[in-house]
């Protein structure tokens, strides 16, 4: 599997009580050195968020990472392959 570049660095976060707003907004400051550009990171996100295995909005069920975080990343790729 594929280990998302910032998710990898991102454990404390689960330890919070986590909305997708928050999530979105956390993400949006995150600093991306190999960013996927907005058209990309938004067809991603919409793919995520029309996925059965998308959990409150945020997190992948079959990865555990939060979406919005792993979708900014040219590098990352979706666990099922769907981008």
């Amino acid at each position: 599997m594929n280990v998302c570049p910032e998710c990898e660095t991102k454990a404390y976060l689960s330890t919070m009580e986590m909305t997708p707003e928050l999530v979105e907004e956390m993400a949006a400051a995150e600093p991306c050195l190999d960013y996927a550009g907005d058209g990309e990171y938004s067809r991603r996100l919409q793919i995520c968020k029309e996925c059965s295995r998308l959990i409150g909005g945020m997190t992948c069920a079959e990865c555990g990472c939060f979406v919005q975080f792993r979708a900014k990343h040219i590098s990352a790729h979706c666990a099922l392959t769907k981008w």
